[in-house]
This record gives structure tokens, sequence and C-alpha cells, in this order.
């Protein structure tokens, strides 16, 4: 008796605990999300301000509150709440803290994943398909530029969009099914309240969240046709058993209700002020651009558009224009989901989550330009609820065949699976691009800061912005754009610390050494020849450099500088032409600065040798080459010139000592070197620094 109990128990505690997770599913799913939701993007709490966040941001701050919801010149659009929002989270701390804009963005995210869930949950009646949405939604793939640039208002303004289809969604169906009461319970016509007093307070409250939503950003304006997509699908969904008799009046034989009207006008309220409201002129005109629409639609389809962008690559000539992939694979992919709905008793749900993405994206579409959209994947933000609800809607057909039911499970389960892994790898190539490129920027501010406002600054080969060299997506460029040319670089050390060096961008091609580096790069500032660089870096005070190794990573480092010569004791003089007045060693850097004075024109393939050697005088690393980074060749410097120069290199733990000199690149022979008293130097080198 006790060996036949023991399964018994054992069955009974593993049903207790198959009870206790699916009477705690929902909390669960909050945990699991919100985890998801972190991995990729915690690591944006680091990052600083970029792209043109010093512009929008410095709108915001050099206006009132007044002025801010009174007028928008210099800026194209209406969006006071967002500029009231950068306002407080500066008020509060005292400064402009980028880790402050980043978690209110990424927070807002995480609340919009799980109002995701929410909606999801009351349209699916299935937990586990609701979870798959949010996931969907948290993962989108278009979110990725969304979410990490602080400017963008959207998560802000679908958080108050997902709100209003929450309590539009309660208080519509509590209304519905006050309605569904027996007649005789129902107080006499006589006593009925007002039309408009009759409407649920949810509803009501749906109404004013919406108009909050709006002065976020301007797209929210068409959310109140999605109210009305949903009170169709409540409507229909209520009609899948028959209601009773006499019951849900209303317009039109299955009851619609005319509430959405109400979120219809506040938007339209809202777009009549848009237009009113002072604003920079707007070039774009209603076009409907072919390449707009495409790259638009990627959206709604993203697991198929990321698995036919390759085509781009293997098949070439299917590839003309762009979209070319998804001419074929688009109207394949919306009928078999019209299909598959149909046959499986869901249609409403497909076109719901339809609705929502094309009302959404279709005012983008009439406006804008692809040479806007092509790099704006944000814009698909306030859509994206949309298509995660098709996708994952999926899981939730029912076909009258229960052999059809089993393998859909499957199918549809396997699908879920692959479209997770193609958002994770999406979204963990664009969070590692943006992890190495990030501390760029705070090479810029971390100078600036330190050099202050008199400083005048030269940096060459910035990058404006990174892209991954696999394309994923056919149509577009989902790129990380960190310091784009309209922004000046002092702009984003002012924004942070309140001081703004002057700063000029220049690109050296040749210096950037991009063969090996994993990502194609744009950068900043016109391409100069030998003459222009020498002559911009004797009007800098620094110089600048950006090194793109070949992990990914960025670093923007001083290379020197160039300032009048001023007698002192030389170190050692070579050839009479070249002296060496200091040598400054810091070994927790592993960094030398050489200061050298020009007393003659020196040859083109004359150059600099750094050579590190063990105790046993063998060589172990060295760091040849003109000054400033390669920036500055010897016959560049003029007599009276004095020049900084700035090496980094790997020193290993066994390095003895340091010798520099000069030497002719092509007959390899070292220039004569001298002491301070005129003793010749032996290999013509003087030892700058020497172990103990």
């Amino acid at each position: 008796m006790t060996v036949s109990a023991q399964p018994i128990a054992r069955r009974e505690w593993y049903q207790a605990r198959v009870s206790l997770v699916t009477r705690h599913a929902s909390l669960v799913w909050l945990i699991i999300l919100t985890i998801a939701t972190l991995l990729v993007y915690a690591s944006s709490l680091s990052y600083p301000f970029f792209w043109v966040d010093p512009i929008d941001i410095g709108l915001a701050r050099d206006r009132s509150l007044l002025q801010i919801f009174t007028t928008s010149q210099g800026y194209l659009y209406y969006r006071p709440f967002a500029f009231a929002l950068w306002k407080l989270l500066a008020a509060l701390q005292g400064e402009y803290n980028p880790f402050a804009f980043h978690l209110v963005h990424i927070l807002t995210h995480v609340l919009n994943v799980w109002l995701m869930f929410a909606l999801a949950k009351r349209l699916f009646q299935r937990t586990f398909a609701a979870g798959i949405a949010a996931l969907f939604f948290a993962w989108y793939p278009f979110s990725y530029q969304t979410v990490t640039w602080v400017i963008s208002p959207q998560p802000q303004a679908t958080l108050f969009m997902l709100l209003t289809a929450i309590l539009y969604y309660d208080g519509r169906v509590k209304n519905q099914e006050s309605r569904l009461q027996p007649e005789s319970s129902q107080a006499p016509r006589h006593r009925l309240k007002p039309r408009l007093l009759s409407i649920d307070k949810k509803v009501w409250l749906s109404v004013l969240v919406l108009a909050l939503a709006l002065p976020f950003q301007e797209n929210a304006a068409s959310f109140g046709f999605v109210i009305a997509a949903l009170e169709m699908l409540i409507v229909l969904q209520s009609a899948r058993p028959p209601l009773q008799s006499g019951a849900g009046s209303g317009w039109g034989a299955k009851g619609v209700r005319w509430y959405p009207l109400l979120h219809i006008g506040v938007c339209l309220a809202f777009a009549a002020l848009w237009f009113i409201i002072p604003k920079d002129p707007d070039s774009t005109i209603a076009q409907f651009d072919q390449a707009t629409g495409w790259y638009l639609l990627q959206g709604l389809i993203w697991p198929v558009a990321g698995a036919v962008g390759a085509w781009r690559v293997w098949f070439p000539a299917l590839s003309n224009p762009a979209w070319a992939p998804l001419v074929i694979a688009a109207p394949i992919t919306l009928l078999l989901l019209f299909v598959a709905y149909w046959r499986g008793r869901h249609l409403p749900l497909f076109f719901f989550g339809l609705i929502w993405y094309l009302v959404m994206v279709l005012p983008v579409w009439a406006t804008r330009g692809f040479g806007y959209v092509g790099t704006s994947p944000r814009i698909l933000y306030v859509a994206a609820g949309g298509a995660a609800l098709i996708w994952a809607g999926l899981l939730t057909l029912d076909y009258r065949s229960g052999r059809v039911n089993r393998w859909w499970k499957v199918i549809s389960g396997v699908l879920v699976a692959a479209i997770l892994v193609q958002s994770a790898l999406f979204l963990h190539t664009r969070q590692t691009l943006h992890d190495q490129t990030m501390p760029a920027i705070w090479d810029v501010v971390n100078t600036g800061q330190q050099v202050g406002n008199d400083a005048n600054l030269l940096f060459i080969n910035v990058p404006d912005q990174i892209t991954p060299k696999w394309r994923e997506f056919p149509v577009g460029f989902f790129r990380a754009v960190l310091m784009p040319v309209s922004v000046d670089l002092g702009q984003y050390v002012e924004l942070q610390t309140g001081l703004r060096p002057q700063t000029q961008s220049l690109t050296v091609p040749s210096r950037a050494h991009l063969e090996d580096y994993p990502y194609n790069v744009d950068m900043r500032g016109e391409a100069v020849d030998q003459a222009q660089l020498s002559a911009a870096i004797r009007n800098a005070d620094r110089v600048f450099i950006t090194e793109y190794d070949p992990s990914g990573t960025v670093k923007i480092i001083e290379a020197g500088g160039l300032a009048a010569s001023q007698s002192s004791q030389p170190i050692a003089t070579f050839d009479g032409r070249l002296q060496l007045i200091e040598a400054t060693l810091d070994r927790d850097n592993h960094r030398l600065a050489l200061i050298w004075n020009c007393l003659a024109p020196l040859d083109p393939d004359e150059t600099i040798f750094v050579h590190v050697f063990d105790a046993q005088g063998q060589l172990v690393t060295q760091a040849d080459g003109a000054p400033l980074r390669e920036l500055f060749p010897l016959s560049a410097c003029q007599p009276g010139e004095q020049i900084r120069d700035l090496r980094d290199f790997a020193l290993p733990s066994d390095a003895f000592a340091i010798k520099v000199g000069v030497y002719n690149r092509v007959t390899q022979q070292r220039l004569e070197a001298v002491d301070a008293s005129g003793n010749e130097l032996a290999d013509e080198a003087v030892i700058v620094g020497q172990m103990p």
C-alpha cells in the first residue's frame, strides 16, 4: 500500500505545482517579458545622447513651458508633451543626464510590453498566445531605434494608445454584457439615462487617455480608427456564440456602437491644432512613394521579409529594384495568413490586426519619401501591436478537424520559435553594434569637458553612421546613427556639461583602416588631401583620430597637436634638423608623449621610429610612423613649429628600454643623432624610457 501511494503522491505534487503555475500564469509571463526586454535594451542605459539629441533636447531646454505649448518654430512637428518630459527630467536631475532619459524610455517600453500582453489576453482569451504576442512586440525588430533613441516619442504615445484600447475593451464589453440582461431586469424606458450618460466610465476614460497620447506623437491621431476596428471585433466576437434574442440593439444587427466617434473626434481636433500651431515649413508632399510602401510593408510581414532579405546577396538579378523579393513574397504571405485565419474561424482578429497596422502607417506613406522613411524604423513602433497580434494570433486558430488542429499546433509552434530566433539575432546585432560604438561619443564628451570652452579641436574620421554588412531586410537601412554631420560635435559636450569647445570634423579615408572593420562606416566631414589636413592641424589646439578595431569597437583618441616652438634644452638632435625636447611615458595608459622642434625641412621619406626592448636587448614591440598617427608627416613641419606627438602601444611586462630615432623609409638609413652635449648616440637613437 505504501509503494502504490508514492506514485499517487508524486502525481498530486506535480498537479499541485501545475495548478500553481496556471493560477499565476500571467505573473510568470510578466516576469519573462520583463527579462526578455531588458536582455535586449538594458545596455542602452550606458549610452550617451546621440544623433540629433542635442538639437531637439536643446530646443526644449531653451524654451519655457508656455512656448512649448504655443509654438513649434524651429521644429517640424508639434509634440509638447515630449518636450515637457525632457524639461522635467532635466529639472529633476539638475542637469541633462542621458541615463535618466534612457531609463524612462526602457521602462516605458517594458510597460508597453505588459499592456500588449493585457490587451492580447483580452482578445485571444489565451494566456500563452497573449504572452507570445507581447514577446513579439518586445522583440519587434524595427523597434531597436525607437527604444534606444531618447527623443523618439513613440513609446510614450504607444503607452497611452494601448491603455486606450484596454479601457475601451473593458468598458465596451461591460456595457454589452449589461445589455444582454433580461429585459425585465432593466429599468423602464422612461427612466433610461441619456445616451451619453449611459456610456461606461472606462469608455469615457479611454477617450481621455487617447487625448494624452496625441501631444506626444502626432501618429496617434490615427488610433481613433483602431478603436473603431476594435468595436467591430468586439461585436463580431460576441456574435460567435449567438446573442440572446432582442439583446444588443444599436447601429446594425450586430449591435455596433457609435462610441469610437468620440475617439475619432478627439483625434481630428488635435490634427486641426497640429496644423494651426506655428512650426517650420515641411517640404514633404503627399506622394505614396513605391519604395516607401514596400519598406512599410516589411514591418507587417517582418518574419518573411527578414527571411528573404538575403536574396539581394544570393540572387542579385532578382534584387533590382531592392523590393523585388517582396513583390513575390508579400502577396503570398498575406494570402496564406488570410486563409489560415479564415479556416481557423478567427478572421475578425486578422482584420483587426491588419487595420491597426495599416491605419498607423498610411499617413507616413502618404507624406514621407524613402529618403526619410528608409532610415527611420522607429515610425513602425506605433503599428507594431497590430503586426504582433496577427502573427501571435496564429496560435489561437481552431480548425474543425482535431487532426488538423494537432498538426497546426506543431506548425505554429515551430513558426513562433523561428520568429523569436530571427528577431533575437537581428536585435543582438544592433545591440552589439551600439554597445561597441557608443563609447566614441563619450570620448568626445569627456575630451570636451577636459579642454573647456576656449579649445579648438580637430576630429578625424569620426563616424556619422555605421551599418552591419549583412542586410536582413531587402528595403531600407537598419543602421546606428551616431554623430551625423548636421550636429556639431561640441553640441554633444554642451548638452551634458554646459561647455562648448570649437570643433571641426574631417575625413582622411587612408587613415581609417576600415579593411578589417566588420561594419560599413559613413564618416563625417569633408575628405581632404595632405595640404588641407596640415592646414587644419595648424589651426587646431588638439587633434583627435578615430580608431576602428577589427573587433567592432570604436575609439576616439588624441593624436597630438602643433604649436610654435619654444627654446628648450633638447634631449637629442637628429641631423641638425629635428630636436626631441621632451619625452613622457605614461605607464598606466601605455602612452608616450614626444615633443619635437622643427629646425629645418625634412624629406618626405623621413619618419620616426619608437622601439621597445626587453632586458636581453630583444625588440618586443614598436610604434613607428609619422607624427599624429600618420596625419602630419615630418616633411610638412616648418622651421619654428613644435609637434606634440602621442603614441599608444601595448607595453609588455618585460619591457626594459624605449629608443626613439628618425630614419628614411626608402633607404632604411637612420639620421645621425647626438645628445644635448653634442655626443653621438649609439644606434642613432635616444633612450627615453628605461625600466628600473
